[in-house]
C-alpha cells in the first residue's frame, strides 16, 4: 500500500536519527540488516511490515525488528525496541 510506504520512509529517517543518537545500539547491528517496522497497536501496517521485509529478504540476511510504541502523529517516540533474530529463520 502507498500510505504505508511513504509511513516506513518516515520511519526509517526517524531511526537513523534514533540510531545517530543511540551509538551503542547501533554499533550491536549487523550491518547487512534488514529493519522490520512494527508499530504498537497497527497490526494492518505490522503485518504488511513483515511480509514485505520478508519478501525481500536475501537468504540468511539478519532480521532486526524496531517495534515503536507513543506513536504520535509527528514522529515522536516514546520508546524504542530493537530486538536481533537469528540469520536463519
Amino acid at each position: 500500500m502507498k500510505v504505508y510506504g511513504k509511513l516506513v520512509a518516515l520511519l526509517s529517517s526517524e531511526f537513523h536519527k534514533y540510531l545517530m543518537s543511540n551509538p551503542e545500539i547501533a554499533q550491536n547491528l549487523p550491518s547487512d540488516a534488514l529493519v522490520v517496522f512494527r508499530i504498537e497497536g497497527e497490526e494492518g501496517f505490522n503485518r504488511w511490515s513483515e511480509e514485505m521485509a520478508l519478501r525481500n529478504r536475501e537468504k540468511g540476511q539478519p532480521l532486526v525488528y524496531v517495534t515503536i510504541t507513543g506513536w504520535r502523529e509527528l514522529p515522536s517516540w516514546e520508546e524504542v525496541k530493537v530486538e536481533k533474530v537469528a540469520a536463519e529463520v
